[in-house]
């Protein structure tokens, strides 16, 4: 169906001060701010709407409190838009916004947005590392490479948690009718999925652990291991809350660091996700795996 990434997440939040600073310090691009919301941007140019949790333009969320009311999906072109309204059209209601987006909810109440993504590309270098006889960094020392704020390029993955009963017609909706491919299917845990134009593990993850829909998190993604660290630094020593320490995942294998999230859920800083093709063949896992390959221990 042509969808190539997340384009964006809006909010539904109960203290936008709060939350505005909150994303600010994060390392997000502000865009727009004011007591009715705000409007972030990573360096991809993927937009984080916020706004008052009662705001009537919202649509209808899946749990109580601040929490994310719609994830929208950037397709690669009006054609693919197309194609996706008319395949939703089928059995659901589907709107169309002045813009051209187009809205819906899927299986399990989760509220989707489809727009032709808006792709602002990011000329960097990648991640330069001297090690044993590879030395790439001859004469040169790290200075050039630090940076005073860690600056996410972009939203890689959201994850909800929902009942398992649901899982089936949950996940097809996005496989079957969406073009998701699933990288990795763990009985009692979830489905790792990523979007058709995607070689992330995945960008969407359902988990069918618990008794409700609810949002769990979205991450950011950002250089390397480096910028992790100092993006945790920076928001420790303004008071907010780790939830889950620094560490590496084992599936996806990615490097991470959690903190609670004031617009809802946990949010995530992560670098070096494992990359598939369509040639990746799904792994089935009767058992979950650890969740970690490591994880450090910070003194909260």
């Amino acid at each position: 169906m042509g969808i190539n990434r997340i384009e964006g997440l809006v909010f539904g939040v109960d203290n936008i001060e709060k939350c505005t600073g909150f994303l600010d310090q994060w390392g997000l691009e502000k865009q727009e701010a004011s007591e009715k919301g705000a409007i972030f941007t990573t360096l991809e140019n993927q937009t984080i709407i916020i706004k008052d949790i009662n705001d009537a333009s919202l649509p209808k969320a899946v749990e109580e409190g601040p929490t994310v009311r719609e994830v929208v999906w950037g397709v690669d072109s009006k054609d693919s838009l197309d194609k996706i309204g008319a395949e939703m059209s089928k059995d659901r209601d589907v709107t169309e916004d002045s813009s051209g987006g187009l809205h819906c909810y899927d299986e399990i109440g989760i509220a989707n947005g489809f727009v032709v993504e808006d792709v602002v590309e990011v000329e960097e270098e990648a991640p330069v590392l001297n090690f044993n006889r590879f030395v790439p960094r001859l004469n040169e020392t790290i200075e050039k490479t630090q940076e005073h704020r860690t600056r996410p390029y972009r939203i890689g993955h959201v994850v909800y948690n929902f009942p398992e009963e649901h899982r089936e017609k949950a996940v097809s909706f996005y496989t079957d009718r969406l073009g998701f491919r699933v990288t990795d299917a763990v009985t009692n845990m979830g489905d790792f999925m990523q979007c058709e134009g995607s070689t992330y593990h995945h960008n969407w993850f359902l988990s069918h652990r618990g008794n409700r829909v609810m949002f769990n998190h979205v991450a950011f993604e950002v250089k390397d291991l480096e910028q992790i660290i100092l993006g945790g630094k920076y928001m420790r020593e303004r008071d907010w809350d780790t939830s889950r320490n620094p560490g590496r995942h084992n599936l996806g294998s990615n490097l991470h660091w959690y903190f609670k999230n004031p617009c809802g859920g946990e949010i995530e800083y992560f670098s070096d996700m494992d990359r598939m093709d369509e040639n990746w063949e799904t792994r089935y896992w009767d058992e979950p795996p650890a969740i970690n390959f490591w994880k450090a221990e910070i003194v909260l």
